[in-house]
Formats: C-alpha cells, sequence, structure tokens
C-alpha cells in the first residue's frame, strides 16, 4: 500500500522577492493506492508529474507530509529496499552496444544472487517472455524501436521482481498502437505480483481506460485521483483531450480546493476508499452510508474483474544483492564487452599507442647524433670542453633542448591518451548509472570497476610511449626504470583527475572541454618553455602533473653530462624522483575521490 499524506516539496526561487523566493513543485498532495494496482499521472508540461515520482523514490526527499509504504513512512526510515523498487526512466535504459539478453542478464547478476544459480536462465527466459522481447534477445539495443527499448526497460526492472514500479514517461513519443502494447503490459505487471503498484507518469490521454485510477497534476498540486471513468464527468468534458484546456480555465489552488471538497463523494460514488477498491467486507459494512456502493463494485467486478485487488498479499522476502566484488567483476566483464564491440574507439586507441610514439621519435631524429656524441663524454671532460670550445657548448646546449623537450612530449602526450581515455567514461554513462545505483549497485564497485579497466591503458600507453622511444633512440640518459614509472603515475594522474572531472560533471561534453583545457595548461604552466614568476610558481606547479613527471625523469640525469646540459636550457627547479612519484600519487589519490564523490552525488536532472 502506497499512500501520501499531504506531501510538499519546496526549491529556492530564482529571483529575490517574496514572490518568487520560494517555489512549490508539490503542494499538499495526498493520495491511496492498494495492492495490484495500476495508476497513470497525467497532466501539462511541467505540472510535477516527474517530480512527484522522484519523491515516491527517493531521489528528491519532500520538504513536508508523509510517504507512505505498507504504514512505514519513507522518510524517517529506511528507503525501500533495492529489490522492492523498480523505476524506468524515459531514456537511457541500457548500452547500445549489448543486446537484450546480455543488457538482462548483466542487471540480474547487478541485482540478484541468481548467476550462480540453475534459476538464472529460467528466470532470465521468463522476463524475456512477459515483456515480449523472446525474439527480440540476440538484437543489440541500438537496432530496437522506441517501444521495444520500453519493454527492456521495464525488463531490466522486473529481475528483482519489485512490488513498487514507477515508470517516468515509458508510453511517450511511441504511435498508437505501441502505446498500447505498452499500457496492456504494465497493466498485465501490476497483476503480476500481490502487492505491486505500477505508477505511470505520460503526457498522454490515450488508453485511460486500462488503468485502475488517474491522477491529475496541474502546477503541483493534485486536481483529481479517481477511476478514468468518472475523469470526464468530473471536468465536465466531453474528450480528454479537453481536460488540460479546462485546467487552464481555474487557478491551481481554486482545482485543488475543488478536489480535496468532492474527493470523498468520488470516491465513494465510484466504490474508491483512498483510490483503493473496497472488499466486499468493506462495501458491506458502508452499504447503509450509499446504496449504490456494493452494486457499483459488483458492476466493476463483474465487467473487470482483474480491478478487484486482494484482500491479503503474501509478504514476501526482499531480494538479496549480490557482494559487491560480484558487482565489480560484472562491470568490469560488461565495459570491455562494450569496448571490443565500439570499433571506433578501438581504432582510436591503436592509433594513439602507436602513432604518438612514433611523433615522439620524429622530433628525436636530428638529434640522436649529437646526444651519442655528448654521451662519450665523462662529466669533467664535458665541463673542461664547454670551458674551452664553443662548438661544444653548443651541442651541450642543443642536447640539453633535445632531452628536454623529448621528455616533455612523452609526457604531455601520455597525459592526452589519458584525458581521451577518462573525460567520457562515467558523464556519457551517466543516467545508467543513476539507474542502476537505484536498484542496488554499489559505487565503490562501480569506481573500482572503472580504475581496472582505465588502469589496463594507463600501462599499457605509458610503458609502451617509454620504452619504444628509448629503444628507437639509443637509450635516453637517465634511469630507464624511474622515467617508466613516472610515465606511469602521470598518466594514473591524469586519468584519475579527468575521470573524477567526468563522474562530477553534468555532461560528456562539458568534462570534455574541462578535461582538454586541464591537457592544454600542461605545457606551458610546467616550466618547461617558459619560467613562471616565482610567486606564482608555488602556487601553479603542485597542479600540474607534467611538471613532476618531466621534472623528476630529468633529475635521474643527475649522474650523466645530460643533466648539467638541461640546467643550461631551463631555469625550473627540479625536483627528485621520489618527490615526483609521491606528488602524483597524490594526484592520483585526489582524482579517485573526486570521482567515488561524483558517482554518490545525484545526478537525475543531467
Amino acid at each position: 500500500m502506497l499512500k501520501a499524506l499531504n506531501v510538499c516539496l519546496e526549491v529556492d526561487g530564482p529571483g529575490d522577492s517574496e514572490e518568487n523566493a520560494t517555489l512549490h513543485l508539490l503542494r499538499e498532495v495526498s493520495f491511496n493506492l492498494p495492492p495490484a494496482h495500476l495508476v497513470a499521472i497525467v497532466g501539462p508540461s511541467g505540472c510535477g508529474k516527474t517530480t512527484l515520482l522522484k519523491v515516491i523514490t527517493g531521489i528528491l526527499q519532500q520538504t513536508s507530509g508523509e510517504l507512505l509504504w505498507g504504514g512505514r513512512d519513507l522518510s524517517e526510515e529506511e528507503d525501500l529496499h533495492p529489490g522492492d523498487l523498480g523505476y524506468v526512466p524515459q531514456f537511457s535504459v541500457a548500452y547500445d552496444l549489448l543486446t537484450v539478453e546480455e543488457s538482462i542478464a548483466s542487471a540480474m547478476v547487478l541485482r540478484t544472487q541468481l548467476a550462480q544459480t540453475e534459476d538464472f536462465i529460467p528466470a532470465l527466459d521468463h522476463i524475456l517472455e512477459v515483456t515480449g522481447l523472446t525474439h527480440l534477445s540476440d538484437r543489440q539495443v541500438k537496432v530496437l524501436s522506441g517501444g521495444q527499448k520500453r519493454r527492456l526497460g521495464l525488463a531490466l526492472e522486473l529481475v528483482t521482481d519489485p512490488c513498487l514500479l514507477l515508470c517516468d514517461e515509458v508510453t511517450s513519443g511511441l504511435d498508437p498502437k505501441s502505446e498500447r502494447e505498452i499500457t496492456d503490459l504494465l497493466r498485465v505487471l501490476s497483476r503480476g505480483h500481490p502487492k505491486r503498484v505500477v505508477v505511470n507518469v505520460t503526457h498522454s490521454l490515450a488508453s485511460l481506460d486500462a488503468y485502475d485510477s488517474v491522477m491529475v497534476m496541474y502546477q503541483g498540486v493534485l486536481t483529481y485521483h479517481g477511476p478514468p471513468q468518472a475523469m470526464m464527468h468530473y471536468f465536465a468534458a466531453e474528450h480528454p483531450e479537453e481536460i488540460y484546456l479546462k485546467l487552464t480555465e481555474r487557478k491551481a489552488g481554486d482545482w485543488h480546493e475543488s478536489w480535496e471538497k468532492h474527493r470523498d463523494t468520488y470516491y465513494q460514488r465510484h466504490g474508491f476508499d483512498g483510490a483503493r477498491v473496497l472488499s466486499e467486507d468493506e462495501a458491506a459494512a458502508k452499504k447503509s452510508a450509499g446504496p449504490s456502493r456494493t452494486s457499483v463494485r459488483e458492476e466493476r467486478a463483474v465487467a473487470k474483474p482483474e480491478l478487484v485487488a486482494p484482500l491479503e498479499a503474501e509478504e514476501l522476502p526482499p531480494v538479496e544483492m549480490p557482494s559487491m566484488m560480484t558487482q565489480l567483476f560484472e562491470l568490469l566483464r560488461r565495459r570491455w564487452t562494450i569496448f571490443r564491440r565500439d570499433k571506433a574507439q578501438v581504432w582510436l586507441h591503436l592509433a594513439m599507442l602507436l602513432g604518438f610514439p612514433l611523433l615522439v621519435v620524429i622530433f628525436a631524429l636530428d638529434g640522436i647524433k649529437p646526444l651519442r656524441a655528448l654521451s662519450t663524454h665523462q662529466d669533467e671532460n664535458v665541463v673542461f670542453e664547454m670551458q674551452r670550445q664553443a662548438q661544444h657548448q653548443i651541442e651541450q646546449l642543443n642536447a640539453g633542448s633535445l632531452v628536454s623537450g623529448l621528455i616533455m612530449l612523452q609526457v604531455v602526450l601520455v597525459t592526452l591518451m589519458a584525458s581521451n581515455n577518462a573525460a567520457r567514461e562515467i558523464a556519457s554513462e551517466r543516467l545508467i548509472l543513476e539507474r542502476e545505483k537505484l536498484g542496488g549497485l554499489n559505487p565503490l564497485a562501480y569506481v573500482g570497476s572503472k580504475v581496472i579497466f582505465l588502469g589496463v591503458f594507463v600501462l599499457a600507453q605509458s610503458l609502451w610511449m617509454g620504452f619504444f622511444v628509448d629503444t628507437v633512440v639509443g637509450g635516453l640518459p637517465g634511469d630507464l626504470i624511474i622515467k617508466l614509472a613516472l610515465l606511469v603515475l602521470a598518466s594514473a594522474a591524469m586519468t584519475s583527475v579527468c575521470l573524477g572531472i567526468s563522474a562530477l560533471s553534468k555532461t560528456p561534453e562539458k568534462a570534455t572541454i574541462l578535461c582538454i583545457y586541464l591537457v592544454g595548461f600542461q605545457l606551458p604552466l610546467s616550466g618547461a618553455v617558459l619560467t613562471l614568476p616565482d610567486w606564482l610558481e608555488n602556487w601553479v606547479q603542485p597542479l600540474i602533473a607534467a611538471f613532476w613527471s618531466w621534472s623528476g625523469s630529468l633529475t635521474s640525469m643527475r649522474s650523466t653530462a645530460f643533466y648539467d646540459a638541461v640546467r643550461q636550457v631551463t631555469a625550473t627547479d627540479m625536483v627528485s624522483p621520489t618527490i615526483a612519484g609521491f606528488v602524483l600519487f597524490v594526484h592520483v589519490l585526489v582524482g579517485l575521490g573526486m570521482a567515488f564523490v561524483g558517482v554518490q552525488r545525484s545526478q537525475w536532472d543531467s
């Protein structure tokens, strides 16, 4: 039993005046929905339909009033168990490159413990059959029609057999035939569980005869709630399409007061008690209050016996959620499947992996000979030669510039690849993530799967960059292990920070732009080309990952002549590899912290 008592939702308004200081998104909304009930919430755009649905799900918290499920106040006690709640948004229900069967199977693994049992396949087949998707099981989501995607959205929520199924515009934008099919499916689903309540938000006023009751919202207030047959009489309309026009003829407050005044009469006249079909005993007990009470119920029962709600609903235990590790491995398996099927991304990553190291080598070709020549001198000889021969000094300056430039180019290209890997990783699937979080997905498992997935690219791209360049050039000065480690840490730092930006951003486009800016400032603010003023350097350099990787790599050459050559071409203070590695590790931790916070935040409005 779902019950709302004077539910209100207020938010700060856009203006400073007292009139615009507060916006009333919902005002004193009250209703009562019994088990095995299908209700439609209709009304013009911006009337509060989706807002009411989000309050019921717990996505938004009402500012006053009570929302009860089985007599339990959801605002004061624990929310519904993830297995008891199903929420079907209008869009972004599944990944385009997965098949219908894969999408449902993945949802079952993430939300139930059926994966390792013999009931897994029968349960999967049952969901496909109930939602009419059996013949589409091997098709990818991207080729489904609008109506088929709505069926898939319902199927994804049925994996836990929820007792409260909330649907946001799942029939909107469909042709009349598809809309009727989805509405009939909702009706079947509302009868498929002894305690299930199905709520569907819709703009459409077609197929209302399939609903047990209809709520009409207008400017945040409930103007009508009752059987669809009586709605036309209440609004004095000849056709359903006239109702929205009728609403504009009176103020929202007047409609609300009118409904509060006539609600009990309508409930009694049509055999409803708080929008609940009365039991036989209740109808008999209230027979004296209205002679037509029992006859109305009998008429409804004869015409549509399935409208009579069950008197007693069996208490079913909640579905047990899988472990965090089970969710992590399923998320990782699913992500690799999607990546392998995205041919454009695969080729892009291969192009960067092979092309960027070649780009570094091209810039090094003219400098390989002086590099090798300079490397034959000992430190003392180099200093002596620098004092005696101007030509040798020029070669040393060229060598210093070349070494510094090659190291920085490697670092910048590695950070560019890292940004490309992570910028859209979370932001592009935000709505799917929000739906899965509502279904019990552990945010730590989600972030962990992204860390492992992106970690493979971090290691592959940075290690190949360092090995390839060092091999072709003939051995850059300095400790190769240290340079590789700092390249890996630079890539990891940029990856984690961009992942954090992706998690905190409202759109993938915004995340991409911010990450591009972040990479773009790596070179000019690192101090490798131009030295920053001292007062600014201390503030900026801690935030620039490229500086620490570049600086630490150059310092690893301290025992060679190249270090003195590099010092001749840059006035930026160098740091030890240990300090550089520590700072980059802090960058990684900060980025992962941003990602975890961003994943936990609710961003349904993105």
